[in-house]
């Protein structure tokens, strides 16, 4: 049977405590993120029973409801035919203040915000890096095999549309940042320009003295950095909300935007840019100083545990960390190998049930779920739908994924681009692609014997059956 998707979305929003419950909604590659006024009246037991939902959890501040490859139908049909806000904003209601309650206070809800605040902030960001990395990964390719075509216009063209996404980062964060702060993207956007800005850029290169103000300014490049971005975001609301409070309304439409923008390119230029950049090189350096005392057990260690990161809907949390890392020191040695082994875990494990199983909608089932791993890159199918649900098949992603991240560590596998986890962007490995193959080979085998051997039970239960049946009919 094929899954009604107006009945999906209807019961969906439904369970989560109908549209007044919803403060806004949007989505990654396979979860519905809902940030919820009040989380307590959404009904998790019946929505984790409901056909086509693949399991549910709470990460972030954000109600997740994990749909597959289904997500993106299911998506547009509430934002089409529910009075539902879209935007991705992570200044919901908690459920505390919802119901006049005083909301949580303290280091551990503070950084919980801000975290949050990061993810949402970077998240409508990374489609388009992933995007712009498999770009690289295809030109890599075809320069590998014919050379010459990297003199042609045609092949700059593309080169210049991949490296934009990465230049231009501080660009694309000020409008995702913007958007979570519910404030003019407009203004953030143009406060940042000016840090990428062709004449403010022959300053750094021609290493002149410049002051404001009498204060020297610290001459960096801004380009592919993440923090100034952030930072000068929330200061542009702060200041777009005040000024817009203060000035009468018959003068507003005039000198409001020119103090904004004003007050806050000094501010911006003179210290939070300065930071921001001085604090996102401390992030990349202490997880260097990590990866260097640690090795390969590190990536190892990250691999093993990922299922549960995924579970708990924290698995976003690290795509800042990955684009600094990259744009810092031009690699990343940690958590791509750990994102990519783990994927390559789940799918080597659901080929080990493919292989044991005497159920053929169960092997047509691991088949799908272990190509998608692999080959798409997409873990949650198979996380919820085989391996956690089957039991045993987990403990093989994490004896693998363990074992597959350690030994990709001491090889010295590193990302030298963004690009999905899965084995079509092994090029973004470069000069470390032998050893990340060899990795990728050892665990997705590993991976397959270990299930094999563990073995599970091959007596799926009649809502197994169903779920099995609904998500079968979408193959």
């Amino acid at each position: 049977m094929a899954i009604d998707f107006d009945q999906l979305a209807a019961t969906i929003i439904e369970k989560v405590g109908g549209e007044e419950n919803i403060s806004s909604v949007t989505h990654c590659v396979t979860r519905l993120r809902f940030y919820l006024k009040d989380k307590e009246k959404a009904d998790t037991e019946a929505l984790e029973k409901t056909p086509g939902v693949l399991g549910v959890t709470y990460g972030m501040k954000q109600y997740q409801i994990i749909l597959g490859k289904n997500v993106f139908t299911v998506f547009n049909k509430i934002v089409k035919d529910y009075n539902v806000d879209a935007d991705d904003n992570p200044k919901q209601n908690n459920s505390e203040a919802s119901e006049g309650r005083t909301d949580k206070k303290g280091i551990k809800n503070t950084f919980q915000n801000i975290l949050a605040f990061i993810i949402g902030s970077v998240t409508p960001f990374i489609t388009v890096v992933y995007g712009a990395g498999m770009i690289r990964v295809m030109l890599t390719i075809i320069s590998s095999i014919w050379p010459s075509v990297e003199e042609t216009s045609t092949f700059m063209m593309f080169n210049f549309l991949a490296l934009a996404a990465f230049y231009f980062m501080p660009i694309l964060i000020a409008y995702g940042a913007a958007r979570q702060l519910k404030s003019n993207p407009a203004f953030a956007i143009t406060v940042v320009s000016m840090l990428l800005y062709p004449d403010f850029m022959a300053l750094v290169e021609g290493q002149i003295d410049v002051s404001m103000f009498s204060i020297p300014v610290v001459l960096a490049d801004y380009s592919q950095t993440l923090l100034p971005a952030l930072l000068s975001a929330y200061l542009v609301s702060k200041l777009e909300k005040f000024f817009y409070k203060v000035i009468p309304g018959v003068l507003r439409t005039v000198f409001a935007p020119m103090l904004i923008l004003g007050a806050a390119m000094p501010i911006v230029v003179l210290f939070l840019a300065p930071i921001g950049s001085i604090a996102g090189e401390w992030v990349v350096q202490l997880f260097v100083w990590i990866y260097g005392i640690t090795g390969g057990l590190t990536v190892g260690i990250l691999a093993a545990v990922f299922p549960f990161i995924i579970m708990s809907g924290m698995n976003m949390m690290f795509a800042p960390v990955m684009v600094q890392s990259i744009a810092s020191i031009g690699f990343d040695a940690l958590f791509r190998p750990a994102l990519l082994l783990h994927n390559m875990a789940e799918g080597g494990a659901c080929l080990g049930v493919a292989m044991r199983t005497k159920n053929k909608e169960l092997r047509t089932e691991a088949i799908g779920c272990a190509i998608g791993c692999i080959v798409s890159g997409v873990t949650e199918p198979a996380l919820y739908g085989i391996n956690l649900r089957l039991k045993k098949p987990l403990f093989a992603v994490m004896i693998s994924g363990g074992i597959g991240g350690a030994l990709a560590g001491f090889l010295g596998a590193k990302a030298f681009e963004m690009g999905y986890s899965s084995i079509l962007a092994l090029p973004i490995f470069e000069g470390t692609i032998i050893a990340i193959t060899i990795a990728v080979a050892v665990t997705i085998i590993l991976s397959a014997i270990i299930t094999v051997i563990l073995g599970f039970n091959d007596e799926p239960s009649i809502s197994t059956m169903n779920k099995m049946e609904v998500q079968s009919a979408n193959k």
